[in-house]
């Protein structure tokens, strides 16, 4: 008997599939304030589920997707949900979900023009966009990655490029003359990974000091730059940050650019998180000035611009850069020369790349720019919310300057006095509890050595309500911890 490989379904039957798979979408999304965020499950639970030898014979899609639903969805966090604080994540728009449905129905290739005419024409257009909305510099060029990580060693390949004294390209980096980037102690831990990866050498990533404030001591990058040079290192970059995922610190841009121009440094900025901020006019003014002069520049549009992982995006102030650093073209891909269509194969080290500006364009055009400013000031005025909640309690107390949307603090019961270590015990007890409890969903992180809880929002469908509900349930969790430690 002739044996049968895939065949698609009809497509009445296919269509009543996309219904159940939409009617999920629907109750995943329905009543979302009175969900818990997080079953806590052992390991051994969840591996239990899907333990199984590679399948032979076909499973009905429908039992597939009602597998899904017993079992994926309530074994996922919802990130989407207004009490989910632990990281900077994405909390998706309803057009940006169907932008990314029917991009993946598309299943193009965004890689040449050619082969995806509108995708390019898009991302074209919104990375135009993009610099518009947070008034980078309006000559520069851009691409969509998959986010911040991406982004950084992308930015940092660039930077390379254009500011190593000697063509590294051949033969590598020069051990007797080894190139040094800069950046802050409180910078994200993918600059480590990217310039790991680069071959560069970790010791040659120099981390500078920050003041209280947790921005870059611009002092201490001064002597750092200058000792280098006496010492024979050839400094190339400073990466700054627009919004440590730590505390929200905005390292002093502007003055950073004058010292780069001064050593002739490419000047880049991790605002993978805080970059939309820059959209709201009086943050523009004040935080992010001078964000315009960085050379280039990561924002990540599924953290602050509310479009469903993966989307992040590299903007470089000088056009033609990216192109001048990865364009490498094979011979199947030697089409007739246009200067005025862009093949994005040509602007990163992807090749295989899908059609991540759909989604963005539906966001755009769906709620336009307004009301996406008006969201993201809302995220910064609930966060400030929190930080005057914080400021007139008697048992929780700030841990740093509230910045942006992030909130450093911990819980300290009333009237009792305790060393760090019991506090910092206390408060990882706390988000442990939290983790079980699932009503909310934080994570701690480390200041100055002490463990703090740390709350952050992205968060459209977040409002004042849930804010208290936040305090009710660590004031709760830590009574229930505190006597641990209050003897």
């Amino acid at each position: 008997m002739e044996k049968e490989g895939i065949k698609d379904l009809s497509n009445a039957d296919f269509k009543i599939l996309m219904h159940q798979a939409v009617d999920m979408i629907i109750d995943l999304y329905d009543n979302i304030h009175t969900k818990n965020v997080f079953q806590s499950k052992k390991r051994d639970e969840v591996y239990n589920l899907f333990k199984g030898s590679l399948p032979e014979k076909s499973t009905a899609i429908k039992s597939l997707l009602e597998t899904i639903e017993e079992d994926v969805i309530p074994n996922t966090a919802l990130h989407f949900s207004p009490h989910f604080y632990a990281w900077v994540t994405s909390n998706a728009t309803q057009a940006s979900i169907l932008g990314d449905m029917l991009a993946s129905a598309l299943n193009v290739n965004a890689t040449t023009w050619l082969n995806a005419p509108a995708s390019s024409e898009l991302e074209q257009r919104v990375i135009r966009w993009i610099i518009e909305f947070i008034d980078f510099d309006s000559s520069s060029d851009g691409i969509l990655l998959s986010g911040g990580s991406l982004s950084n060693f992308t930015g940092i390949r660039v930077a390379i490029n254009q500011k190593c004294p000697y063509n590294y390209l051949h033969s590598g980096f020069d051990r007797l003359r080894p190139i040094r980037i800069y950046t802050s102690e409180q910078s994200h831990f993918c600059i480590d990974r990217a310039v790991a990866s680069l071959g560069i050498g970790t010791e040659n990533l120099v981390k500078v000091k920050v003041g209280v404030d947790y921005k870059m001591n611009l002092d201490d990058l001064v002597n750092k730059i200058e000792k280098d040079i006496s010492s024979g290192f050839i400094p190339i970059a400073v990466i700054a940050n627009a919004g440590t995922v730590n505390s929200g610190a905005i390292d002093p841009i502007k003055d950073l650019s004058v010292i780069c121009k001064k050593y002739n440094l490419w000047l880049h900025v991790d605002a993978a998180y805080g970059g939309f901020a820059a959209s709201v006019t009086e943050l523009r003014n004040r935080e992010f000035k001078g964000l315009e002069l960085a050379d280039s520049l990561t924002i990540d549009l599924h953290k602050w611009l509310f479009v469903p992982f993966e989307c992040g995006a590299l903007l470089v102030k000088s056009h033609g850069h990216l192109k001048d650093t990865f364009s490498l073209i094979p011979a199947y891909q030697k089409f007739q020369l246009d200067e005025n269509k862009v093949d994005f194969s040509e602007y990163s080290m992807q090749q295989s790349r899908n059609f991540k500006a759909l989604k963005v364009w539906m966001n755009f055009k769906a709620y336009g720019s307004e009301k996406l400013k008006q969201s993201i000031s809302h995220s910064i005025e609930l966060m400030n919310y929190l930080g005057g909640l914080i400021r007139s309690s008697e048992d929780f107390e700030l841990m740093a300057p509230v910045s942006l949307s992030v909130i450093c603090f911990r819980y300290v019961p009333p009237k009792k006095l305790l060393d760090t270590n019991s506090l910092n015990s206390l408060n990882q007890d706390i988000i442990n509890d939290s983790e079980r409890d699932g009503r909310v969903f934080i994570r701690e992180t480390t200041l100055n050595g002490n463990i703090i809880i740390r709350a952050c929002c992205t968060n459209f469908r977040r409002e004042k309500e849930n804010i208290k509900y936040l305090i009710e349930v660590l004031r709760e969790l830590g009574i229930r911890n505190a006597h641990k430690y209050c003897r």
